[in-house]
């Protein structure tokens, strides 16, 4: 017994043509959004002169103290700073940093930024004999 099936042209486009409108209505709706987010920022690049570093027999540090006055009260309570060091090399470092045996880190309040210099083993202090390039790196919050 063979069975045949005998398919009719006129119910195969009426049962498509749903098909294909609902998908025409439904992928030519379809829009590409591109949202861009954008995180301004602020870049100061400066140099740390070597009679900018004063001793600080307290912990057995050299400590440079720079005006910044783009860290107002603002900058200082919601944004975020990031310190970078570069010994004329075009090749930044991060901080908190070891570099040849000296431990740099940074800390600042309003108006001020304070670089410290210490001997990463924490004996005796070491001095600081060549200038230093720095970027400073204020990230504005979205706070």
């Amino acid at each position: 017994m063979v069975f045949m099936v005998v398919y009719n042209p006129i119910n195969m486009k009426t049962f498509i043509l749903p098909f294909i409108i609902l998908g025409t209505i439904f992928f030519s709706s379809c829009t590409t959004e591109k949202n861009e987010v954008v995180i301004p920022n602020q870049t100061i690049i400066g140099n740390v002169a070597t009679n900018m570093w004063v001793l600080n027999t307290g912990n057995n540090s050299y400590q440079a103290i720079l005006n910044i006055p783009e860290l107002d009260g603002e900058t200082v309570e919601l944004d975020a700073v990031q310190v970078y060091i570069s010994f004329g090399s075009n090749i930044w470092e991060p901080l908190p940093q070891v570099f040849g045996g000296v431990s740099y880190l940074y800390s600042y309040s309003p108006g001020k930024l304070y670089l410290d210099a210490q001997n990463a083993t924490g004996t005796a202090p070491v001095k600081i004999t060549a200038p230093i390039d720095i970027k400073i790196v204020i990230i504005k919050s979205q706070y």
